[in-house]
């Protein structure tokens, strides 16, 4: 049987993937995702989602602190992008 615990720490993992992240932004103009994903030994793919989650946390704090999940806080994210991206279509 799978253990299924809620992944409690994935704003954690965020939160110090984006300050390893800036930090060599400010250092290395030449830094970029796929230098973070490099050094920190991860994808692409999930160092953008990282950030994402990120960049949605600092002006949605209570809507993301309620997910156990990583999983589930991107899906928010997206369905609250593609809403947004949906509002100006008349």
């Amino acid at each position: 049987m799978e253990n299924h615990l809620p992944d409690a720490k994935y704003l954690e993992r965020a939160k110090e993937t984006y300050k390893f992240h800036r930090s060599k932004l400010v250092l290395d103009n030449g830094w970029n995702i796929s230098k973070t994903a490099k050094a920190l030994r991860r994808s692409i793919g999930s160092i953008s989602e990282d950030l994402m989650i990120i960049k949605f946390y600092k002006d949605h704090e209570k809507e993301l602190d309620k997910f156990d999940y990583a999983y589930e806080a991107l899906e928010y994210i997206r369905k609250a992008q593609r809403a947004g991206e949906l509002e100006g279509i008349d």
